[in-house]
């Protein structure tokens, strides 16, 4: 349906209805009744703008990128909704790209997404450490880190509160009597792997509890990363009483070989992972978790990406979600 329809429905002029539909009334100074009369007309012809026609008249695609280290992981996955929604309020649509662990996608992904002329990025980068290509990219393009930042990046990033988190969850063990604690990592030197163990450490350290390398492993972030690790640490030392998983997908893993090790009659022992909220009440066993607040770190990288496209800069670039001590749950 073409602006000729609208403009013989309401007598308005091509140029007053176009301002009208692309949400510049307030700019041109159209009275309200105006727009009201030319934007129900639009309703009832069923009217939708060329899309294509508005990006190359405004240089604008009206689309984000958003680039998830792996979708497999139900964090993720719940995170992506939350932020597609919030671009949807905002008027921008996503392209959804799992990188899936691989940095070699990641770097195909961007390059897509460059070559799609979207508006932004909104990025959980598997690089380990800074990248010089994003932060050449990010005078271009506007580029927000979450979840796994760069500590040193000038580019605007919001994660959680992981360190405190990881000490809060491994002090609740060591204050339930557990002291033989094994550590089952994610990817070395990614900043939610450093951050965790360092709070895991720190808890360790100010309770005095002596820290056994043969069960600090370092793996990755899946299922089988977790299954792995957890088959090692037991051959190491099957009589540990407790594990801290760094995430959901390692908990899982590492939950099927401590299963199958209680059938065989060996010990039990005491669990806390990230981000295991939706399972806790799918194993009859104590669980203690650290979940993380998806809505406030969604609604704040849609936030810090919006500031930057609309040339609008907020008070704080780089954001710290806090996880609450209330959210841990030991179930039981």
């Amino acid at each position: 349906m073409s602006l000729k329809k609208i403009h013989e429905m309401t007598g308005f002029s091509y140029s007053t209805i176009s301002r009208v539909i692309s949400g510049k009334a307030k700019e041109f100074r159209i009275s309200v009744d105006t727009c009201k009369a030319i934007l129900d007309a639009a309703e009832n012809l069923n009217y939708r703008p060329n899309l294509l026609a508005q990006s190359l008249r405004l240089k604008k695609t009206y689309t984000i990128g958003l680039i998830l280290s792996d979708i497999q992981n139900p964090f993720f996955g719940d995170l992506a909704s939350k932020i597609e929604r919030q671009l949807r309020k905002h008027g921008y649509s996503t392209i959804l790209c799992n990188a899936g662990e691989d940095q070699e996608n990641e770097e195909f992904y961007l390059n897509l997404l460059v070559d799609r002329q979207v508006d932004g990025i909104i990025l959980v980068p598997i690089q380990a450490e800074e990248w010089d290509y994003l932060e050449k990219l990010s005078i271009d393009i506007p580029v927000v880190l979450m979840d796994r930042v760069f500590s040193q990046t000038e580019l605007p990033w919001v994660t959680s509160d992981n360190m405190r988190a990881a000490q809060a969850v491994t002090e609740e063990l060591i204050s339930l009597g557990y002291q033989q604690i094994a550590f089952l990592g994610g990817i070395p030197k990614t900043y939610i792997n450093t951050a965790r163990f360092q709070g895991f450490k720190k808890a360790l350290e100010k309770h005095s509890v002596q820290i056994d390398d043969n069960i600090i492993l370092f793996k990755g972030y899946g299922t089988t990363d977790g299954e792995e690790m957890m088959k090692e640490v037991l051959q190491k030392k099957p009589d540990i009483d407790a594990v801290f998983c760094v995430n959901n997908l390692v908990f899982l893993g590492a939950m099927k070989v401590i299963q199958e090790s209680e059938i065989r009659g060996g010990s039990s022992m005491m669990i806390t992972a990230f981000d295991i909220g939706r399972y806790c009440n799918s194993f009859k066993r104590p669980l203690i978790c650290a979940n993380q607040d998806i809505d406030v770190i969604g609604e704040t990288a849609v936030q810090l990406l919006m500031n930057q496209i609309t040339d609008s800069p907020g008070k704080k670039n780089h954001v710290i979600v806090p996880i609450d001590v209330c959210k841990y749950r030991l179930n039981g």
